[in-house]
């Protein structure tokens, strides 16, 4: 089974991919972590080079608080001409308020070049609210609203420093033994302007195939309203990928 899992991962490429979904206070008490990543080289009639890396580490005091750092890095070339190349980092404390309210906080950067985003930065906050688990299960409704600095890499379009509001619905539904399902819808409106809006959506499902070690399906559809020139507003991707949990 050992070599059968290093063959798989020999071949199949791996996507950093962000985390989806939701986490309760007591899910998982103390530190845990998440680490995938991935090195795809061909040459031959095809000439590609794709490297993905991605980890993700939490702390969980079992009480009122927990706290969880990401990190994604992807860079990809076919034929020597780059396709691929982005980062994301993500921080973020949730602490207990209510049985079934939370407020959290976070501080986020990335960039993208095929998106011509050369930073982006935001920090911000709002309330989580878990909706009756009795009757919806692990639903999760959030709101709120964050600082936002973007700088473009075009020279025809200017930095901007925006206040957009922050609104999502996160799911998740666990089966089997340790596998689970999960969704997030993401709403961020900029304030003043609400014909200037993102909107994300993520699907995954995570099954455990060998103790620690997933595979993962991903479908995530995000939609940019005013993005920088040149670039399309609509994104749309699908992603295999393994990870190992500890």
């Amino acid at each position: 089974m050992k070599y059968l899992i290093i063959l798989v991962l020999s071949v199949i490429n791996l996507f950093a991919i962000v985390s989806i979904a939701p986490v309760e206070i007591g899910d998982k008490p103390g530190f845990s972590g998440v680490v995938k990543g991935s090195l795809n080289t061909k040459r031959g009639n095809t000439d590609l080079d794709n490297y993905t890396a991605g980890m993700k580490l939490s702390y969980d005091n079992n009480q009122s608080y927990l706290m969880w750092g990401e990190f994604n890095f992807s860079y990809g070339e076919v034929s020597g001409v780059k396709n691929t190349n982005l980062t994301f980092t993500h921080l973020r404390y949730i602490h207990k308020l209510e049985q079934n309210l939370d407020w959290e906080a976070f501080v986020q950067s990335q960039s993208n070049e095929f998106t011509k985003v050369g930073e982006r930065f935001l920090t911000g906050g709002g309330l989580r609210i878990h909706l009756d688990k009795e009757r919806y299960g692990n639903l999760y409704f959030g709101l709120g609203g964050f600082y936002e600095y973007l700088s473009y890499t075009t020279t025809v379009d200017p930095k901007e420093n925006n206040i957009r509001g922050n609104f999502y619905l996160a799911y998740k539904k666990e089966f089997a033994t340790d596998s689970q399902l999960s969704y997030v819808a993401y709403y961020q409106p900029k304030v003043g302007d609400i014909n200037d809006y993102i909107i994300s959506n993520a699907f995954e499902l995570k099954i455990l195939i060998y103790e620690k070690l997933y595979i993962s399906f991903r479908i995530s559809y995000n939609k940019d309203a005013k993005p920088a020139q040149g670039v399309k507003k609509v994104d749309f991707s699908q992603a295999t990928s393994f990870i190992y949990k500890f």
